[in-house]
């Protein structure tokens, strides 16, 4: 797959609140299905931690880690996120398709605005099933494959059938695709299997 990747000089762009609107982060924070009490979340591709945050409020017991393979958004958020400064988001500098967190570390991970970015798009979801413990949840939010007043190019674009063949080749189960909950973009569950 073609893959499309965000050019880091506009990194202010992905603080805008306005990205809320179509881009709900309570819809998101039901999705990953966190539970009450002190859990572990993952967000890949955080790059300036807006959505991590917005989670992290929804879930005040819980670490965040915000993975990121830019330097420049790793430091942005260590400047400017109060949950980094409280210590309840933590910033990682990671690889394209490796995470330097322990094997099943998370309870629920997310990447939002990220697929279409892949390289290596099989090597990145098993990065992710890996980090995930037995029974946790992913959450995939990219641009749909539709005409959008927004986005990348329509060619780096997953259909729906393509998310799904690619979270249920890196070994997730329970493997659902929405295309018509949000306005612009696909959004996908799934699950590591066990408990």
């Amino acid at each position: 797959m073609a893959h499309y990747k965000f050019d880091i000089v506009k990194l202010e762009k992905l603080n805008d609140p306005a990205r809320f609107e179509s881009l709900p982060p309570d819809l998101f924070f039901a999705a990953l299905g966190v539970r009450d009490g002190a859990s572990v979340i993952v967000e890949i591709g955080a790059g300036t931690g807006l959505f991590a945050e917005a989670i992290a409020k929804r879930a005040p017991e819980a670490t965040v880690y915000v993975a990121d393979i830019a330097e420049e958004a790793i430091e942005w958020m260590r400047e400017h996120r109060a949950g980094v400064a409280e210590g309840r988001i933590v910033p990682v500098l990671a690889g394209e398709t490796h995470v330097p967190l322990d094997d099943a570390i998370a309870d629920a991970l997310f990447m939002i605005n990220i697929h279409h970015e892949f390289v290596d798009t099989a090597a990145s979801y098993r990065e992710a099933l890996r980090l995930l413990k037995p029974g946790g949840r992913l959450l995939v939010v990219d641009w749909a494959a539709r005409e959008t007043p927004k986005g990348p190019p329509q060619a780096v674009r997953a259909t729906p059938s393509g998310l799904a063949e690619c979270l249920e080749g890196a070994g997730f189960v329970d493997v659902t695709v929405d295309d018509s909950a949000l306005p612009w973009h696909t959004m996908a569950t799934a699950r590591r299997s066990g408990e």
